[in-house]
């Protein structure tokens, strides 16, 4: 029994930063997924319309770091005919 004493101590701490992390970045956390459903719904809507946005590891980027302005950002730019490698 006490040789799991550290372990069970060191999972509480971790899931006591894992709620103080989500908590402080909960704003941005949001706003990164949105941009990422955003991203997804376009490319998969957006063709009709003459929007083609690649899905690569840059795309989901831009839509994770910028949110909704990312996901509108690669619109216009697709709009602008500027492909993301």
């Amino acid at each position: 029994m006490l040789t799991f004493l550290p372990l069970i101590a060191m999972a509480f701490f971790f899931i006591i930063i894992a709620v103080l992390i989500v908590c402080l970045f909960k704003r941005l956390l949001v706003n990164a997924v949105l941009g990422v459903i955003a991203l997804l719904v376009i490319n998969h809507y957006g063709t009709e319309y003459g929007i083609n946005v690649a899905l690569n590891v840059i795309t989901f980027m831009v839509c994770a770091f910028l949110g909704l302005a990312g996901a509108g950002l690669l619109i216009l730019l697709s709009l602008l005919g500027v492909t993301i490698l």
